[in-house]
């Protein structure tokens, strides 16, 4: 093989070295920009086999798929200047290569201005609505005019939004200590209240059943004293009836029960006189 032949093989090696550097891929999930020398020269958004100029333009590779973008939580002044943190995140696509190119030439860059776009966009759609509406209201509503607005901002360089969502919605730590004491303090002040209308309770219902008792009690009482003054008057009645019938037994039965009264100890002692009427059972009678 002579010199001319390995030239000419080297040629057209390098030649074919040349034409193959020119063609580039672009799957489903990507889209490109085309530059020459730093400058945009157009934009390839189908996929397949493409041709560019070998070393004097440079293919950029961009993201067809949807992207997400966490923000970092911030606060917040409600309507009714009470601060909240908010914690949201957005999902986004390049909808136009070309101005998200110019706009910022890395995607850091870009999702560093839909960052700042979403920010603000929140900052002013929270400032319109009160505490309570933003944490328990219309969310919905609200990430609705959050990401048409985020949307149109996003728009003038080249990104689309797609969903704005708010992840949560709190008070600042420093607010939330303060509310909880409030709350607890609430709750004190409310237990209190309540043991103090128990106590109330209590007395009353005390001092009721005491009054219950004492009228049973009475009620008894007389019901009692009323059957020993019937049961005294048939007492009486009968002693009376049996004194009638037989005056001699009835004196001997009071007599027996006078000295079982007073007999009826063992340590009993009675000074008495022997002729007295005390004792006349006891002696014989003439």
């Amino acid at each position: 093989m002579n010199a001319k032949t390995i030239a000419g093989l080297v040629v057209l090696g390098a030649l074919l070295l040349v034409g193959l550097s020119g063609f580039y891929v672009i799957d489903e999930r990507q889209q490109a920009i085309v530059v020459k020398f730093g400058n945009p020269q157009r934009t390839v958004t189908a996929p397949g086999l493409h041709f560019k100029l070998p070393f004097l333009e440079q293919v950029i590779f961009l993201e067809k798929r949807i992207l997400s973008l966490d923000v970092p939580p911030q606060e917040v002044l409600a309507s009714d200047q009470r601060r909240i943190l908010v914690d949201s995140f957005a999902r986004y696509r390049i909808a136009d290569p070309l101005k998200r190119y110019q706009a910022a030439r890395t995607e850091v860059g870009a999702a560093r201005l839909l960052e700042d776009a979403m920010e603000s966009t929140v900052r002013q759609v929270l400032a319109k609505e009160p505490m309570n509406e933003i944490v328990s209201g219309q969310r919905a509503e609200l990430m609705k005019k959050i990401s048409d607005l985020t949307n149109q901002r996003a728009l003038t360089f080249g990104l689309e939004v797609v969903d704005v969502r708010l992840k949560r919605v709190d008070l600042p730590q420093e607010n939330s200590k303060a509310i909880f004491m409030r709350m607890e303090t609430e709750r004190q002040r409310e237990a209190a209240e309540k043991r103090a209308s128990g106590r109330r309770d209590a007395v009353k219902i005390r001092a009721a059943a005491d009054r219950q008792v004492a009228e049973i009690i009475a009620q008894a009482e007389r019901k009692s004293q009323t059957i020993r003054g019937e049961a005294d008057g048939e007492a009486v009645k009968i002693f009376a009836d049996a004194y009638g019938k037989d005056e001699d037994f009835f004196e001997f039965y009071r007599t027996m029960q006078a000295y079982r009264k007073s007999l009826g100890k063992d340590d009993t002692r009675l000074v008495l006189s022997p002729d007295s009427e005390f004792f006349k059972l006891f002696m014989d009678r003439k």
